[in-house]
């Protein structure tokens, strides 16, 4: 009987807001294009909190960098991506491009829920009562782990690293490239790109 090796997969966690400009960009321009191509090669974990800090342990609810809406947009992703925790990394990605994108959670609109096809009822009952309090506890938690200087913030493997944190802002994919060698997406990335260096230097 032969038993299915399953592939290695590198634990990516991102932590950042839902009102955060740079946030926006890196999950628009870096994440996007990047768990497109890795997708097979890579584990997921987004942590929509950032430098937001709980009132009263949530009983008060949260203080929001970008204020108030940056709160309930965060409060809206934690409870979608709670809902999508089966669904697959390209399909939370885009989730989280949309919201990034239209601010729609951040505004009290579902649209983007409902266009990743989740119940906008339990996402806004999720939201309403205590479950999406714990949820931004329990990213609360997972973030002071990582006490991010800057947001949003990339690991790797659970570890932070500044240089890998500095280089995912401008090429996510040349960064998870230089872990992941031997993935064919990656090897196919460096042979185009020392072809084409030979080539330039050949002119």
């Amino acid at each position: 009987m032969e038993l299915a090796i399953e592939t290695f997969k590198l634990l990516v966690t991102v932590y950042y807001e839902s009102e955060c400009p740079d946030s926006r960009s890196f999950v628009i321009n870096q994440l996007r294009p990047a768990i497109h191509l890795l997708h097979s090669y890579v584990k997921l974990h987004l942590i929509p909190f950032g430098k937001s800090r709980s009132i009263n342990y949530g009983d008060d609810g949260f203080e929001c960098q970008h204020g108030s809406s940056e709160c309930l947009g965060n409060i809206v992703q934690d409870c979608a991506l709670d809902l999508m925790r089966k669904e697959s990394d390209k399909k939370k990605v885009e989730y989280v491009a949309c919201e990034m994108e239209t601010r729609a959670g951040a505004s009290g609109d579902l649209n983007c829920v409902e266009k990743s096809k989740l119940p906008p009822k339990t996402v806004e009952d999720c939201v309403l009562t205590g479950k999406g309090v714990d949820l931004q506890l329990h990213s609360e938690y997972h973030t002071s782990l990582v006490s991010p200087s800057f947001v949003p913030t990339v690991t790797i493997g659970g570890e932070f690293d500044q240089t890998i944190q500095d280089n995912a802002q401008v090429d996510l994919i040349g960064t998870l490239c230089s872990v992941l060698t031997e993935a064919p997406p990656c090897a196919n990335r460096y042979n185009s790109m020392a072809l084409q260096h030979i080539l330039i230097n050949q002119r």
